[in-house]
């Protein structure tokens, strides 16, 4: 019995046909890769040899790559969006560092420490470092959410990782980002990294509600005692050098988002205010700074977006803080 089998099946040019195809998506493939290493769409630092600057990512996930690995910047500012209108402008001029903002709102404190981690591998002479804890950096914890959406391999030691992860939709859209850049066609983000919500957020357009929070627990004696980004963080800090400024501050609220006293919350919050307290105690020109209380300025909803984002007025006062501690380290006198 004879098989059937048609002459297009056994064709050369059938064999040629799939030789030209794969050939054109294995040249396709090979450029692709190429242009992504010769423009480095984050600017990490790892390939990009164009000679392209900057980036004009709005992500700060991203965005912090190339701002932490800036020679031009020898401190920092790490924390969320409540540590945003911390002003590098302000900050530089008065301290005589040269500061970035590496706020990266939304991201866990692993994030945050990732970030950390990154600046001090590309700066071997550290300014100072000012950290924003919220209440985030509380939690007993350390657990690595899966869904967490923090670009780790961006800020990790892996090379091959870094590459691996390049090859997306997203990433080839900051690809032409840069290469925009490169031809003058598009401005960068500022290189400090400063931008204020108050831009989307202007004043007199957004308050914090006024009713008072309920629910809080009661004090049942017993405080936690366990705060693992506290030790973290304290891990890093031991490595720098002792005349290395360090500030750790308790970014304010609005006063209806305060626990109040005698609740199992405010018995919490102290805690572990002490336990970031005694990261800097003793350290030459590094304070804590907690803005965390009930005065007439958290009372204003004037001067709050929301139930924690502050707007400019506080904020001046957070970096003559700032300022203030980086001179005279526990000794200074903050105006709050």
């Amino acid at each position: 019995m004879n098989s059937s089998i048609s002459s297009s099946d056994t064709s050369p040019e059938w064999g040629r046909s799939l030789i030209a195809c794969f050939g054109t998506l294995a040249i396709g493939g090979f450029l692709l890769s190429a242009l992504l290493l010769l423009v480095d769409p984050y600017d990490s630092g790892r390939f990009g040899w164009l000679g392209i600057s900057g980036v004009s990512d709005k992500l700060d996930f991203t965005a912090d790559a190339s701002r932490a690995r800036d020679p031009q910047f020898d401190s920092a500012i790490f924390g969320n969006s409540t540590g945003q209108l911390l002003e590098p402008a302000q900050l530089s001029p008065a301290t005589g560092r040269r500061f970035v903002q590496l706020v990266a709102p939304g991201a866990s404190p692993h994030g945050h420490l990732a970030v950390l981690d990154f600046f001090l591998r590309h700066h071997a002479q550290v300014g100072a470092l000012v950290f924003v804890v919220d209440d985030i950096w509380c939690t007993p914890s350390d657990a690595l959410s899966p869904q967490d959406p923090f670009p780790f391999w961006l800020y990790g030691t892996s090379t091959l990782s870094y590459a691996g992860h390049l090859f997306n939709w997203r990433t080839l859209d900051r690809t032409f980002q840069r290469i925009a850049i490169g031809f003058g066609g598009r401005k960068p983000r500022r290189p400090d990294g400063f931008w204020s919500y108050e831009e989307v957020w202007p004043p007199g357009e957004r308050q914090p509600p006024t009713t008072p929070r309920d629910g809080w627990t009661p004090f049942t004696g017993k405080v936690s005692s366990v705060f693992p980004f506290a030790a973290m963080l304290q891990e890093r800090i031991r490595k720098l050098p002792a005349d290395v400024p360090v500030v750790v501050l308790v970014p304010p609220v609005f006063h209806t988002f305060l626990p109040p006293a005698g609740s199992q919350e405010a018995a919490d919050r102290q805690a572990c205010n002490a336990s970031f307290r005694s990261i800097v105690a003793g350290r030459p020109h590094s304070n804590f700074l907690d803005y965390r209380i009930d005065n007439e300025l958290t009372r204003d909803p004037r001067n709050f977006a929301d139930l924690i984002h502050y707007r400019s007025t506080i904020a001046r006062k957070l970096n003559d803080g700032v300022i203030e501690s980086i001179k005279l380290g526990e000794a200074a006198k903050i105006d709050f």
